[in-house]
Formats: structure tokens, C-alpha cells, sequence
């Protein structure tokens, strides 16, 4: 039996949704699919390879949303608020890409999920940049701080903004978690 990716995904996205990142394993995704580990060879031979999954899912949706954006006409400053909605809708129909995000141990994985993470946030870098150089050519922002130095300060603040988002989320986990064990 051939398990479709976008089943993987689903249930990799409800491990992590629900025990968190660390626990997204080959094993642990065997059993929510209710399959052989096996059974899973086709598509990942270790659990990095899971996240690698997610990643290239999520750089799938990140690259849509820029040619979806590249497509609008829209002023500067509009096309960054709206960026800005956009993707804060996607992390909130998608909370798992957050995890993957801010996931502590990605500087340990393996070097693919390493060099995709690197590619979003390249990806995201370089298209703030292009709204930022839009916008100071058409003297829409005026200022005289560096692209590259908003571009830090966006990310950093969108990144601070998620964060918060994420805990909430850790939060209300957690107290899900202790009620359960209460319960008992």
C-alpha cells in the first residue's frame, strides 16, 4: 500500500501539533498512520527526512504567495501589509510551520533541512528587499536606514510576533496536557 505525501504530511503536522517537534519520528508517524515503519521507506529513511518534508511543503506555500504577490500591482507599503496578513494567516492555518521555524534543535539536524530552512529565509529576505527597494525608489518610504538592515528589523519583529503566536499555542498545549493528566 502506497501512502499518499499529503497524508505524511497531515499526520507529521498533528504529531508536532500535538507533542511537539522532537517527538515527530519515523516510529511515531508509523503509528499514527497505523502502518510498518517499513512501510515509510519510500518516502523517508530517518526522521530529519520528515522535517525535510514539511520544510519543502512549506517552501512550496512561501514560493505560491510570492508568485501570487508578483502578480498584484499594489503600492509598497500596501504590498507589505499585505504580505504581512497573508502570512500570518498561513501560520495560523498552518501553526506546525511555526515549530519548524523556531525549532531549537535545527542548527543539529541533517544539512538538507538545514540548507532548506536557509532557502525560506533567503527567499523571505530577498523578496522584503525587493518591496523595500520598490518602495524607496518610488519614495514611498522614505528613509535612509540600509534594505538590508529593515529587512533584519522586519523579519526580527514578524519573528517575534510569530514566536508569541507560538507560545500561546505551547501554552494552551500544555494546560490541555496537565488537565488530561489531572483527570486521572
Amino acid at each position: 500500500m502506497e501512502i499518499q505525501k499529503d497524508l505524511i504530511i497531515e499526520k507529521a503536522a498533528g504529531i508536532i501539533m500535538s507533542s511537539g517537534v522532537d517527538e515527530l519520528t519515523i516510529n511515531n508517524l508509523a503509528s499514527e498512520l497505523k502502518v510498518k515503519e517499513s512501510q515509510l521507506h519510500n518516502h523517508l529513511t530517518k526522521d530529519d527526512d520528515i522535517l525535510l518534508m514539511l520544510l519543502l511543503n512549506f517552501e512550496t506555500d512561501i514560493n505560491v504567495l510570492e508568485v501570487e504577490f508578483a502578480k498584484k500591482t499594489e503600492t509598497p507599503d500596501t504590498e507589505l501589509n499585505n504580505l504581512f496578513k497573508t502570512l500570518h494567516a498561513l501560520f495560523l492555518e498552518k501553526p506546525y510551520y511555526l515549530d519548524l521555524i523556531f525549532d531549537k534543535n535545527t542548527i543539529k539536524r541533517d544539512e538538507s533541512v538545514k540548507e532548506s530552512f536557509l532557502r525560506i529565509r533567503n527567499t523571505a529576505e530577498k523578496y522584503l528587499s525587493s518591496i523595500i527597494n520598490k518602495g524607496k525608489n518610488e519614495k514611498t518610504f522614505k528613509t535612509k536606514v540600509s534594505t538590508e538592515n529593515l529587512v533584519g528589523k522586519i523579519l526580527s519583529g514578524f519573528r517575534l510576533f510569530m514566536k508569541d503566536e507560538q507560545r500561546v499555542r505551547e501554552l494552551m498545549l500544555e494546560m490541555k496536557t496537565l488537565k488530561t493528566q489531572n483527570a486521572y
